[in-house]
């Protein structure tokens, strides 16, 4: 049943029964498969909707839910630290409304990426990029693929400078920031728990 309630005489609401939260919205793409990740007040919990998958990502348990089976993380999670520089090199342009820092991503002497980076949202995404760490590791669409002489590169690797709004390797777009929203409502029933059986410990 839907009622309309006055919000401080300024508007009405539509109100669904369904509580929401206000939060973040990136939609994106990860080597070609479609990403959408929604955070809302609580930064252990993130949805994440891969090529039209949604997991519940849950970052103090290390656990991912996918249709309500817990698939426990393994807990060698992110990248070594030391093995990826992320070296700023000057302003970049503007990426989904938003203005960016120019980086290149190396592994010794080899050029492993080119980032446009968002210093500021750092702090703000942190949850985003912990949560596509632990999927790449159960997901095998968006495990990372090997470049020649860098290897696999993790998501969080290109995140050392902030959001990386654009990821790019010889021309070919690795990561790509499509939208990027601060006023997102998140439904808050999907971030609540879930349970069911335990999916086997991933390698």
């Amino acid at each position: 049943m839907r009622r309309r309630l006055p919000t401080l005489g300024l508007a009405t609401v539509l109100v669904t029964g369904a509580p929401a939260q206000a939060g973040i919205l990136v939609d994106a793409r990860l080597e070609g498969v479609p990403l959408r990740l929604e955070l809302g007040s609580d930064p252990d919990r993130v949805l994440v909707t891969v090529d039209g998958r949604t997991q519940l990502v849950d970052l103090a348990a290390g656990k991912i839910w996918p249709g309500g089976a817990a698939a426990p993380a393994s807990s060698e999670a992110g990248t070594p630290e030391g093995i990826f520089q992320l070296e700023r090199w000057s302003r970049g342009p503007a990426v989904a409304g938003y203005a960016s820092q120019y980086g290149v991503l190396r592994r010794g002497e080899a050029i492993c990426a080119e980032v446009l980076s968002s210093p500021w949202m750092k702090s703000f995404l942190e949850p985003l990029v912990r949560a596509l760490a632990l999927l790449q590791r159960v997901d095998a669409a968006l495990r990372p693929k090997p470049r020649p002489g860098c290897g696999a590169l993790p998501f969080d690797a290109y995140a050392g400078d902030g959001w990386p709004l654009l990821v790019g390797f010889r021309d070919v777009a690795i990561f790509r920031t499509l939208r990027l929203r601060f006023d997102h409502e998140v439904d808050a029933d999907r971030l609540a728990a879930v349970g069911g059986p335990s999916a086997t410990r991933p390698p």
